[in-house]
Parts: structure tokens; sequence; C-alpha cells
């Protein structure tokens, strides 16, 4: 064995040296600096961003899942009189579904939505230029 692997048999890395609970010797970081103003500021928008992307990420899956309920339950129409009452039962899940849109599009509304298309599916593309 060489000096380096030691009695273990796994080399020494070199930050191992280092306490793990301790920062390093240097200097404190000034949080009134501007640069650290600046970086907090991004840090911010980067947030507000990536709620907005995850929020509009529920809303589409939200919007699949009950158009998804919504084919279902009018494939179930077998008779006339079941008809009604099916009717009436998707003419509100599909309510429901124009709320979400509307929701998207106010999420949308004075931002640039290619910063957010990955977040929308398809189809519910379509839905928003046409509620918007």
């Amino acid at each position: 064995m060489s000096n380096k692997e030691g009695s273990g048999g796994f080399r020494k890395r070199k930050h191992d040296n280092f306490p793990h609970n301790q920062r390093r010797e240097g200097k404190d970081v000034n949080s009134s600096s501007p640069v650290m103003l600046a970086f907090k500021s991004f840090q911010q928008e980067l947030d507000a961003r990536h709620d907005k992307y995850e929020r509009l990420v529920k809303l589409s899956r939200d919007i699949t899942v009950e158009s998804k309920r919504t084919i279902f339950l009018l494939h179930r129409i077998t008779s006339a009189p079941d008809m009604e009452d099916i009717l009436t039962e998707s003419e509100i899940k599909l309510d429901g579904v124009r709320q979400k849109i509307f929701q998207v599009a106010q999420e949308l509304s004075g931002e640039d939505m290619h910063q957010f298309h990955r977040a929308i599916t398809t189809g519910n593309w379509l839905y928003y230029f046409l509620a918007v």
C-alpha cells in the first residue's frame, strides 16, 4: 500500500482535512453590498418565475385530467334517458375546465408566453388563445 491510501484502502481527499461544519476562513460577506443586493433581487425574480411555472404545470395537468374525465363520461351515453343526466354532468365538468383555462390566461397575462410554453400542454394552448 502506498502512503496515500492509509489503512482503510482509500485515498484521502484534499477537502477531508477541512472541518465539515465550519466555513473556510475568509472575508465575511457583506449582505448590504450592491452585488449581494443584486443577487437577492435576481433570486426573488427567479423564485417568482419558478412558482408561476409550477402553478401553470399544475393547472395544465388539472385541465388534462378533467378533460379526459369529461370525454370518458360522454362515452358512457348508451340511451336517450341516460343522455340528459350525463350531458348535464359533463357541462358542469367543462365549466370547471373553463375556469382553470381562465386561471391559466390570468397567469400568462402580461408575460412572454414563450417563457412558459413547456409548462402548458399542447391541447391547452388552443384553449388559452380562445380564452384571451
